[in-house]
């Protein structure tokens, strides 16, 4: 377990025991590998989280209308407050991914100090993020992507909200789906066989987007069984049906690429 001075007051230490058992269930976890841990942070800690990270100043636009919509980011360390500081920077650290490790059975992970496609992120209402599976290379840390992790931010959620995480595999047919309540911690496999997003347009209050801090983590080397493609360091948008395909915005190139997905996986 990790040391409880480093997470005393953030981390409810309860949310690290039994870790044999949480292995257990994140192996088990279907269409592919995950966990989900409520109640993560303590009640204050994550009340006060959700305030600062709301506050934040997150500017780096992450849309093009066609797989993401209405999405922006935040990964500038010195843009965070004092708990979002905190509490990135131990979820980054070996005392935090010495339990994570055999949790989720990889050895060697490390975090991304960079932060790459991770940070704060907010969608406002309308916005959406399209199925896909991430990039599966990260060119700076010369490492490959295994481990996502998003801690959702959003105070009485209601299911007309949407804006559910779901986890599908490559046939979309096998699907689970997760609500984004606040101080829920999602933990799953990340490689390209394993599609996630929250593809229909949010229904979220105007003034209260959509929000999750969003932490990625890498080892040196993986299965051979977890890569379709080369060393990627773009995402890959797989859409569900015709439905989700808009030729209406974006560039001629992410359209075609985008309906070519639809039929040939690629």
């Amino acid at each position: 377990m990790p040391n409880a001075a480093e997470f005393s007051g953030m981390i409810r230490q309860s949310a690290f025991e039994e870790s044999e058992r949480k292995g257990v269930e994140f192996k088990s976890g279907h269409p592919f590998p995950h966990l989900v841990i409520d109640n993560f942070l303590t009640q204050d800690f994550a009340g006060r989280l959700h305030d600062e990270a709301r506050q934040t100043v997150a500017d780096k636009d992450a849309s093009n209308g066609i797989t993401q919509s209405l999405k922006v980011a935040c990964t500038d360390w010195s843009e965070f407050g004092p708990l979002t500081h905190r509490l990135i920077s131990y979820l980054n650290s070996r005392s935090f991914l010495d339990w994570l490790e055999p949790v989720v059975g990889i050895e060697g992970l490390f975090g991304d100090p960079g932060l790459e496609g991770g940070g704060i992120h907010m969608t406002r209402r309308g916005g959406f993020l399209k199925m896909h599976t991430d990039f599966n290379w990260h060119d700076d840390l010369e490492a490959d992507r295994r481990i996502n992790i998003l801690l959702y931010l959003n105070k009485d959620w209601i299911p007309e909200y949407g804006g559910e995480l779901l986890l599908a595999d490559l046939e979309q047919k096998d699907v689970r789906s997760i609500e984004p309540i606040i101080n829920r911690l999602v933990i799953f496999n990340t490689n390209d066989l394993t599609l996630h997003g929250h593809p229909d347009p949010l229904s979220f209050p105007d003034d209260y987007p959509r929000t999750s801090i969003a932490l990625y983590y890498y080892s040196h080397g993986k299965p051979d069984g977890e890569r379709i493609r080369g060393k990627s360091t773009t995402t890959r948008y797989l859409p569900r049906d015709s439905k989700d395909i808009s030729l209406r915005s974006g560039s001629m190139r992410a359209r075609l690429g985008y309906l070519a997905r639809r039929f040939f996986r690629l």
